[in-house]
């Protein structure tokens, strides 16, 4: 009898292990752009860039409208870092967009080319409904960092190889960010381009003769918005001013600086008007930087050294 019932049972084993062994193994592997797609909850889509890299746009870091970011991946995965980027824009105005264009698009470009995995953040403006000033800025980087931190390792992002970049006030956030022990862990580097020095704006009379910031406050308009918007529409305390006065934070233990600024330091054009892109980019601020960084014996480099994307994959590659 149970010769019987094995005769007629061994059809369908031998019917299994043929369906078994014809199946391709490869449709039971999820592809790394599977897995960012279901961490991210977004399907890649059509990169800026036109470059080969996985391109995910306006993700969520926070509760925040303007706490999106976009996230480039290598195709493959197995990225040697991460760059998470901020733009530029006196923390008033433009967007993460404006990153995709010169000259920071060639940079990505190389950065993508040897698997850098890029994050390109907006955050809130100055003007943002419940912004308290320049310190919720500079605390959505911290934001950003966090979130980065929790997915990280689903993307196959080493958190240990975090390198942290912007623009003008972008450069601000990164630098805020990048050089507080209790926000930097894992962060090898910070670039700074058309950087301010510190967000504690009386900081900067020493920087440039004959500047008073009272003085432009009462005589240039668009100066004593932004300064009244800087710390939340009310004179600063000395609490406010050293909690934004980021030069102070540096020290041996921080992330290597790449600084970089252009302008020179005559802010007052010929007919008293007041040259804020001197004001707000003069080479006096990564002056003092690199000296306060010197002086902690702190690395630095700059653009007569290498270029951003060559200091970030040496930093990388180490």
């Amino acid at each position: 009898k149970n010769s019987s019932i094995m005769k007629k049972i061994a059809p369908f084993f031998l019917l299994f292990i043929i369906l078994s062994c014809g199946s391709d193994d490869n449709d039971l592997v999820e592809t790394y752009e599977e897995r960012a797609t279901t961490v991210l909850n977004k399907s890649p889509e059509a990169n800026p860039l036109e470059d080969s890299s996985l391109f995910f746009s306006n993700l969520s870091y926070g509760s925040a409208e303007r706490n999106t970011y976009d996230i480039f991946l290598p195709k493959d995965g197995a990225p040697i870092g991460v760059v998470l980027f901020f733009h530029g824009g006196s923390f008033l105005f433009n967007d993460k967009s404006d990153t995709y264009e010169a000259p920071f698009d060639d940079i990505i470009k190389s950065l993508l080319s040897q698997k850098v995995a890029i994050v390109n953040a907006n955050y809130s403006y100055l003007t943002s409904p419940n912004s308290e000033g320049v310190i919720t800025s500079l605390s959505d980087g911290t934001l950003l960092l966090n979130h980065i931190r929790s997915i990280a390792s689903s993307i196959d992002i080493d958190v240990n190889k975090m390198i942290l970049g912007g623009a003008s006030s972008g450069a601000g956030i990164a630098l805020w960010n990048g050089l507080q022990a209790e926000h930097n862990a894992g962060v090898i580097g910070v670039v700074a381009i058309e950087t301010q020095s510190t967000y504690n704006l009386y900081d900067w009379e020493p920087l440039f003769m004959d500047l008073s910031i009272d003085t432009i406050t009462q005589s240039s308009t668009e100066f004593q918005t932004l300064f009244s918007l800087f710390y939340g529409g009310i004179v600063p305390t000395q609490e406010q001013l050293d909690a934004v006065d980021f030069i102070n934070f540096i020290d041996s233990t921080d992330p290597d600086l790449y600084l970089f600024n252009t302008a020179g330091n005559i802010f007052l054009n010929a007919d008293g008007t007041i040259d804020l892109n001197v004001l707000y980019h003069s080479r006096a601020h990564t002056d003092t930087l690199r000296g306060k960084a010197i002086a902690e014996g702190l690395e630095n480099s700059g653009a007569y050294q290498e270029t951003p994307d060559a200091f970030v994959l040496r930093l990388l590659k180490q």
